[in-house]
């Protein structure tokens, strides 16, 4: 496994990948070329994983970006629209399944709308239910009914959900188990 998005994300050397645009980059042609370049990427990084054995891969992020200040997601985000977000990040991922490789959405319940990085501090994605389900959690609502694998849990705080404002939603029963479980 390895977390190979193509953009700023890349683990393979460039001597083994091709250097692709990141998410925001696809995301910015959804409205003259829809899908095309969400599934052509996802061709690509499953098919150069696959040829180096690597079966797995933490990829791609459907967080939606909300926040101009956030320092881990940005241009790792195919967009600011949760529709389209779901839409091109679902044809990522479809594709590079087709070469063999099983594909991670990131990070739920979603990280698209906070101005630290979750690998220094915990941040708090302080939003209403209502927020949170048309929006941050949008992606995965559409990935879920259509039988996605395999989900990535973000470390957050998010205490509209979770009372222990100082448990990561990583750690939350509440988070993992009853809402994306449930």
């Amino acid at each position: 496994a390895t977390d190979q998005e193509g953009g700023r994300v890349a683990r393979l050397p460039r001597t083994m990948s091709t250097a692709l645009s990141g998410n925001m980059a696809i995301g910015a042609t959804y409205e003259k070329h829809d899908v095309y370049y969400a599934k052509r990427s996802g061709q690509v990084l499953g098919a150069e994983l696959n040829s180096v054995g690597i079966n797995v891969n933490f990829a791609p992020t459907v967080d939606v970006n909300m926040n101009a200040k956030n320092p881990v997601i940005n241009v790792r985000s195919f967009g600011e629209d949760p529709k389209q977000v779901a839409e091109l990040g679902l044809a990522q991922l479809a594709a590079m399944q087709t070469q063999g490789v099983l594909g991670t959405l990131k990070h739920f319940p979603g990280h698209g709308d906070t101005a630290t990085d979750s690998h220094a501090v915990l941040p708090t994605v302080n939003f209403s239910k209502e927020r949170l389900d048309s929006i941050e959690l949008y992606p995965y609502k559409k990935a879920i009914d259509k039988g996605v694998a395999s989900i990535m849990v973000a470390h957050l705080s998010l205490p509209q959900l979770e009372k222990n404002v100082n448990l990561p939603s990583s750690l939350s029963k509440t988070i993992i188990t009853d809402l994306l479980k449930g």
